[in-house]
């Protein structure tokens, strides 16, 4: 299958026409389709992700070392890829941050639509205190978590990196939206935002892990 498909790729380097092209890009698509009912198997949607990312990587590999030229065959399978990396990215987030992810996402929505002060807006203090405590609490262990599970998960060394250190970015990101959140009414006058941890050291510890993996 993978096999056939490049050497597609390799023959229409040589004798580029159109019905090359054509039997290309429908080897590609079939190769696709194969690799989409593969990952189906696994029934958790991380394990199909993981599969997804390393087979497409895979098969970028092998796109770019038998051809010079980045085609739309290339930026298709790139693209793909970059889809299932993100997509990985929040499932790895949700078990760990999924409290404060949701919380911010909906409150932005609030603050945007109903404007800061707005007697719509409910503070839950005890469920914000929750959020607060324990992220000061299990944010290292969740970090320490998140970058084991992508060096085990995943066979190719940069692709790794990138997916830790999207991760990484990520949660640093929702942090910092959740810290603007809690900065603005009717949240700024709670007593919890004394005990937040200050996001320029949260961006500190993620350095730690740049060159681990």
């Amino acid at each position: 299958g993978i096999n056939a498909e490049y050497g597609i790729h390799t023959l229409n380097d040589k004798f580029p026409n159109d019905q090359t092209v054509r039997s290309m890009s429908l080897l590609q698509v079939e190769v696709e389709n194969v690799v989409l009912r593969m990952a189906a198997e696994f029934r958790e949607r991380q394990d199909q992700l993981v599969f997804l990312i390393n087979n497409y990587d895979l098969m970028l590999s092998v796109m770019q070392c038998r051809s010079t030229d980045t085609n739309k065959e290339v930026l298709s399978i790139q693209e793909l890829l970059n889809k299932r990396i993100n997509e990985y990215v929040d499932e790895v987030l949700l078990p760990h941050f999924g409290g404060m992810i949701s919380f911010v996402k909906d409150n932005e929505k609030m603050l945007e639509s109903a404007g800061p002060g707005s007697p719509k807006i409910k503070v839950n203090e005890g469920y914000i205190n929750q959020l607060v405590r324990g992220f000061n609490q299990d944010h290292k262990k969740s970090i320490d978590s998140i970058n084991s599970d992508v060096m085990r998960r995943f066979t190719n060394f940069n692709n790794g990196t990138v997916i830790l250190q999207s991760a990484l970015t990520k949660m640093i990101q929702y942090y910092s939206r959740f810290h603007k959140i809690l900065s603005q009414p009717p949240f700024k006058t709670l007593p919890c935002r004394m005990d937040m941890i200050n996001v320029h050291h949260v961006m500190v510890e993620v350095k730690k892990y740049k060159n681990q993996f």
